[in-house]
């Protein structure tokens, strides 16, 4: 807008309140802290007729002109603001303020929606998704300014992002890597509690996925598909029972042959040494074994190598990218899966690996152990696992 320090300006605030939410959850992820801190500025702003000069907003925030100059632009891209301006030798503008979008109306905008999610990964997007006048001035003699958004991030929009974006999920397939012991669960199931007209082929498939993922035991999933069932409908309701099973705090780990046959949730929460993983890891494995297809024991392979190249941290934007890799290379086995382990993460290990001087190191006198000292090592530690 090439602001002057010497332009007046005059704040139109018509709103009863503003719900910050939406300004803080997704809002602040593309427009940046700097535009919501404007945002927030002008509208608690003193309603006068007192002109103010832009030379006193940066005083009050502590930002240059050239900053505050793109923060309105941002805030009238994203329609929270709209800008009226009358030239002159100094200019003088009108700022008024709109009313944010709600989260979900903002996550369902054809644009801003796909802008948000092409910033934060379709798990983020689909987690945030699912988790779903007093004075008024004279505006004549003043003309509007629009700002477009740019949407040239459009030519590298894609497929998937494309159906995470409008809901698409691929049909459920009966599948045989999942390890959830689903014929006793029917055998074992009440009716009343699961009747006939709820054992559809996709609810069935639903719920030995579920068990998979989150490590629920039969007994308890047999409840909760009892909290699931409503008299009045006519399917089960998958979306209530992923939820349930998301909050299990699950504390009885199987017994399986190897670790990476344990449900993805257990065996993330075995690698952390028994912290739970947060509600967006638990969504992110669900994506990966639900909507991507990858067999638990491969996504085991992929949390561990993630983690181990992260130094205890797990990269859940880098997991979701190397994930689809995955489904996309129809990786099916922990062999597999171990293999492209190391040429997934072969990059981010080198591209972080530090190299540094010998001279940054006091030389050490390497000391040679005993036979007898060895001995005495290898005996105390057999009586540690004892």
């Amino acid at each position: 807008m090439n602001l002057k320090v010497q332009d007046k300006y005059l704040v139109e605030n018509t709103l009863e309140w503003v719900d910050f939410k939406s300004i803080f959850k997704v809002y602040q992820r593309l427009i940046g802290p700097s535009a919501v801190t404007l945002y927030g500025y002008l509208y608690y702003d003193e309603i006068s007729k007192n002109e103010k000069s832009h030379q006193d907003i940066c005083d009050a925030l502590s930002c240059t002109l050239a900053k505050l100059d793109q923060d309105f632009e941002r805030l009238e891209q994203f329609n929270l603001i709209n800008i009226y301006v009358k030239y002159g030798t100094f200019n003088q503008y009108i700022y008024k303020i709109n009313q944010p979008l709600s989260v979900l109306e903002f996550l369902k905008n054809d644009v801003y929606g796909r802008l948000y999610l092409k910033q934060v990964g379709s798990s983020q997007y689909e987690y945030q998704l699912e988790e779903a006048s007093t004075h008024c001035l004279a505006l004549t003699d003043y003309e509007p300014i629009k700002h477009s958004i740019d949407k040239t991030f459009m030519q590298t929009w894609s497929a998937v992002e494309e159906n995470s974006f409008n809901g698409n999920n691929e049909p459920i397939k009966a599948r045989t890597d999942l390890g959830f012991d689903i014929r006793t669960f029917l055998s074992e199931c009440s009716l009343l509690l699961f009747p006939k007209r709820y054992r559809t082929e996709s609810a069935i498939e639903s719920i030995k996925e579920i068990g998979s993922i989150y490590g629920v035991s039969v007994s308890r999933m047999i409840e909760l598909v009892g909290k699931c069932y409503a008299e009045n409908e006519a399917s089960l309701n998958t979306k209530k029972l992923r939820k349930l099973a998301s909050n299990e705090l699950v504390q009885d780990y199987p017994k399986v042959e190897s670790i990476y046959d344990y449900p993805p949730v257990l065996f993330l929460k075995k690698l952390r040494k028994d912290i739970e993983p947060t509600a967006l890891e638990k969504y992110l494995l669900n994506q990966l074994v639900g909507s991507m297809g990858l067999s638990p024991n491969v996504v085991n392979v992929l949390i561990e190598s993630s983690y181990k190249t992260n130094h205890q941290v797990l990269n859940t934007r880098h997991v979701e990218m190397i994930g689809l890799q995955w489904a996309t290379l129809n990786i099916k086995t922990v062999d597999e899966a171990k293999k492209q382990a190391n040429i997934s993460f072969k990059s981010q290990t080198s591209s972080k690996r530090r190299v540094e001087k010998v001279s940054d190191y006091t030389s050490v006198e390497q000391k040679t152990l005993s036979f007898e000292e060895e001995n005495a090592i290898k005996e105390a530690l057999s009586k540690i696992g004892e």
